[in-house]
């Protein structure tokens, strides 16, 4: 626990180990300059963070977006494949296969 105490252009400052720094009005505002600066800094990682957040959902809707369209898109070929594998897979003699390429072609 800190505790802080003025007098006059001064500044008394206790820490919880009983240790007592006198500080002047120069190191008061060196050190309120370096909070303004940290907190500058730590606003602008924030929003960096955010922005990279929204970039990598906004990345995979995309991916996401594309696998869905291209299997939309190729479903009626898969199906014709699967029905040929299917047919070729039912041919029980030559000239059931002669059949089958004759309607392939």
């Amino acid at each position: 626990m800190v505790k802080i105490a003025k007098n006059h252009k001064k500044l008394l400052k206790i820490t919880s180990d009983g240790i007592i720094f006198i500080m002047d009005d120069n190191e008061i505002k060196e050190i309120l300059d370096k909070q303004e600066e940290t907190l500058i800094l730590v606003q602008k990682l924030w929003r960096a963070e955010k922005w990279r957040r929204f970039w990598t959902v906004f990345r995979y809707f995309i991916f996401l977006g594309i696998i869905f369209g291209a299997f939309y898109f190729l479903i009626p070929y898969i199906e014709s494949l699967i029905t040929s594998i299917q047919q070729f897979q039912s041919v029980k003699n030559p000239q059931d296969l002669q059949k089958l390429l004759e309607q392939v072609k």
